[in-house]
């Protein structure tokens, strides 16, 4: 999960220098959540502690070479899933550049809802 999370922040433009410890944490909260295919673990989603019902997913990735097989979209249907059946509402953030992630997203019941802007001050 260190390599993954490392590649996912390296993707998207993120530093990756405090991995080690956001796994640690997120493994110990439970927030760490693999896609297991014939015991390979072929993609991973973060969800996030929940704020008034509400749980964000973050950190949606698949290796390169395992992608475009649709492991990811499981992952977070079953994931979305999961949550709701506890009551939850899920929420999550998608690059607009990307109209793989957002169709699959759309695909599995997600909708848009709003748009944001980041801005880092260096």
């Amino acid at each position: 999960m260190i390599l993954w999370s490392r590649a996912f922040q390296h993707e998207i433009g993120e530093s990756a220098d405090d991995t080690e410890l956001r796994v640690d944490r997120g493994l110990a909260a439970g927030q760490l959540w693999l896609w297991d295919l014939s015991g390979e673990a072929v993609s991973m989603a973060v969800s996030r502690e929940s704020v008034h019902g509400v749980v964000r997913l973050a950190g949606v990735y698949t290796p390169a070479e395992k992608r475009r097989h649709g492991y990811a979209a499981a992952c977070v249907h079953a994931l979305s899933k999961q949550l709701g059946d506890l009551g939850y509402r899920c929420i999550l953030y998608t690059d607009l550049g990307n109209p793989t992630s957002n169709s699959i997203y759309r695909r599995i019941g997600y909708r848009a809802v709003a748009e944001a802007l980041r801005y880092r001050f260096d």
